[in-house]
């Protein structure tokens, strides 16, 4: 009798378990690897427009970089010595009918001197995109917007967009959807976490693209990166296909079919 019982209940616990799965969604990291504790970088892509720099997975203080990474043991930095751009970045599928809210935290260091300055670079600063007079002895470092990300003209920056996934991974222009972080002429040369929050909810339903890029043309531009996760909730409860409806009123059915049969062995008792 209690054998019957409990195959008779057993729908009623499907029938629980079906409903349960549209009020209470999966939580998780939309964003794969986003601390880089792995101590590589699993689920992002590399690329570069030479070989003289790169990104790379770093852990503890090592110099010239003096800031260790803000949260766990690893974080990524780029590592340059000659004009370069390199891009890290990871294409993330966001879900329909949601609130999506991100955050980041990045940091650098500039080692861009501006004494002795050449000739492209005041011819850089004629033209307004460096901040400090070549002939200013007082001017440490210079951050250059060129170009894009090319390097064959003076530019020297750290961004961090989000990006279309179609775009060219270079791109700076249609294919931004937002600009999260840029380095301006003028600011300072070293740069402590900094935490940027922003919301991808337009894009529910999309595949976006986060990518993290420093382009140097003068001397090495260590911008840093860690912590990259975005989150979700959905605006709305969502509502079953016909085929889960169909599975629910199956479950429905079953399970007053069990009570039924429950009531009628009790009475019989």
């Amino acid at each position: 009798m209690k054998n019957v019982s409990y195959v008779l209940f057993l729908p009623l616990v499907v029938f629980s378990f079906l409903l349960m799965g549209f009020v209470l969604p999966p939580e998780e990291d939309l964003v794969v690897n986003g601390g880089f504790e792995t101590g590589d970088f699993m689920g992002w892509t590399l690329d570069e427009l030479t070989e003289s720099g790169f990104w790379g997975v770093y852990t503890g203080t090592p110099p010239p970089l003096l800031f260790p990474p803000p949260v766990g043991d690893y974080a990524a930095v780029t590592i340059q010595s000659d004009p370069d751009a390199n891009i890290l970045y990871q294409d993330i599928q966001l879900p329909v009918n949601s609130e999506i809210t991100c955050s980041a935290i990045v940091y650098y260091v500039n080692e861009d001197t501006i004494m002795g300055m050449g000739s492209s670079e005041s011819e850089a600063f004629s033209k307004g995109l460096v901040a400090a007079d070549p002939g200013d002895v007082t001017a440490e470092r210079v951050f250059v917007i060129g170009d894009g990300l090319s390097i064959d003209q003076p530019n020297q920056q750290y961004r961090v967009d989000i990006m279309d996934p179609d775009a060219p991974p270079f791109d700076t222009g249609a294919g931004v959807l937002m600009n999260l972080f840029q380095t301006l002429p003028g600011d300072p040369d070293e740069l402590d976490y900094t935490t940027l929050n922003f919301d991808l909810t337009p894009y529910a339903g999309q595949t976006v693209r986060i990518r993290a890029a420093v382009v140097v043309t003068e001397n090495p531009l260590h911008g840093a990166i860690d912590a990259v996760t975005c989150t979700w909730v959905p605006l709305a409860r969502p509502i079953p296909t016909l085929s889960e409806w169909g599975l629910i009123a199956m479950a429905g059915v079953l399970g007053i079919v069990a009570l039924l049969a429950i009531r009628r062995r009790k009475t019989a008792a």
